[in-house]
């Protein structure tokens, strides 16, 4: 029996310094249309110049492009780095003109297209750094939260938009599904019918399926999955945990140093004793800058190790939802306990934050340790933004599993 599939194009906007990002968009589809999509029938199909645009005349180059890919596609994904792009004869560059042609389609009409955008925010080596480049994409990022009244998200890694776009992708499907609900799902049944494909061949090999395995790299399974995300999470929380004792412990000599400089000036002003004082503060402050950069990237590391692998739990439950409801149930626990301990850490630490960007400037040594203080939190603060986000969308994947696998009991 021939059954429908919802096409859902996802075009990709770029300039050409995110080749990775670019690839890997490919290998996250295709695995998504092998899990989620295949059980939802709803498949995903990138849509990008190399492929889907040929040669041709037209204004520019990009006008070519414009006219060959069209505007009809439901998802804009735009990703960003040190180089912003050719300008062209609308725009100052080829991704600015499309982005800008996705924006009027949402303007008009916000229920026919989502827009994601990322930025890689990670080093560019110095022979490649381009400061009129690298100063209009930080003045589009600024005009995609000041201008456009858009969220983008910020990665460094692959892996870490590997699980962001997983994640966020899955989410969109999901919102869609759940707005359609007339769209068919996959019976469930006990009896489960698998369909081989065969490949032709000259050579007649009887074990000619066996044999192909051989060359194919195992992939973890559900029980597998979950065991890394929830020892990946616990890091995290044990990461966590040592940066609020570094921001004790700050808090702590900061204490000490304000009785100081109160025994300081008790007999009246000391100039070099207050100094003294705002000297050894300030190297407090830059004791806790390293040791809170150490944590940070291992908190990035783990974090996006927790949320790819939960990401795919949630999509390998997709094709098994009658043979896993424990271990949904097991993984939207660990999720849920993920999300509040970021949560609470970051109250704390911006509460802590302001506190250190409040004090007063004394000397030149304190002023640098100060603002070097409050951008380590400010970093924190964005990461843990985001590991929140993408917890609550991986519970709120889970939670539609776990709604399903219930029903299909």
């Amino acid at each position: 029996m021939a059954k429908t599939h919802t096409v859902l194009q996802v075009f990709v906007a770029s300039p050409g310094d995110v080749p990775d990002e670019r690839k890997l968009l490919s290998d996250i589809v295709a695995e998504f249309n092998n899990t989620w999509g295949a059980h939802n029938r709803v498949t995903l199909e990138l849509l990008n110049w190399e492929t889907h645009s040929r040669p041709g005349f037209g204004a520019d180059a990009q006008d070519v492009i414009n006219k060959q890919i069209g505007d009809d596609y439901d998802i804009f994904l735009g990703i960003m780095w040190g180089r912003f792009g050719s300008q062209t004869k609308c725009a100052e560059s080829g991704t600015e003109e499309e982005f800008n042609r996705a924006y009027s389609r949402l303007s008009d009409s916000p229920n026919n297209i989502q827009i994601m955008f990322y930025f890689k925010d990670a080093g560019i080596p110095p022979s490649k750094i381009d400061p009129v480049q690298l100063k209009k994409v930080q003045e589009f990022k600024q005009r995609i939260s000041d201008e456009y009244g858009g969220l983008y998200h910020s990665f460094e890694t692959t892996d870490q938009f590997q699980s962001m776009v997983r994640i966020h992708l899955s989410k969109v499907v999901q919102d869609w599904l759940n707005t359609n609900n007339s769209v068919p799902t996959l019976p469930s049944t006990d009896n489960t019918t698998l369909e081989l494909k065969v490949m032709e061949t000259a050579v007649d090999d009887p074990l000619l399926n066996l044999a192909a395995l051989e060359f194919e790299e195992d992939e973890d399974g559900i029980i597998e999955l979950v065991e890394q995300g929830t020892e990946a999470m616990d890091e995290v929380v044990c990461i966590v945990e040592r940066m609020s004792v570094a921001t004790n412990d700050l808090g702590k000599k900061f204490t000490l140093r304000t009785t100081e400089a109160n025994e300081a000036s008790a007999g009246g002003t000391d100039m070099k004793a207050a100094k003294r004082v705002s000297n050894k503060a300030a190297d407090d402050l830059e004791v806790f800058v390293k040791r809170m950069s150490i944590e940070i990237r291992e908190f990035n590391k783990q974090s996006a190790t927790a949320m790819d692998a939960f990401g795919n739990v949630a999509m390998m439950s997709e094709r098994d939802l009658d043979e896993d409801p424990e271990d949904i149930a097991a993984a939207r626990e660990s999720v849920q306990q993920y999300t509040i301990a970021i949560s609470t850490s970051a109250e704390s630490l911006a509460e802590f934050r302001e506190t250190i960007f409040s004090l007063p400037r004394m000397t030149r040594p304190f002023n640098r340790a100060c603002k070097r203080a409050v951008a380590i939190m400010d970093d924190l603060l964005n990461q843990l933004r985001i590991a929140a986000n993408q917890s609550q969308d991986v519970d709120s994947l889970l939670a539609r599993l776990d709604t399903t696998s219930k029903n299909t009991q």
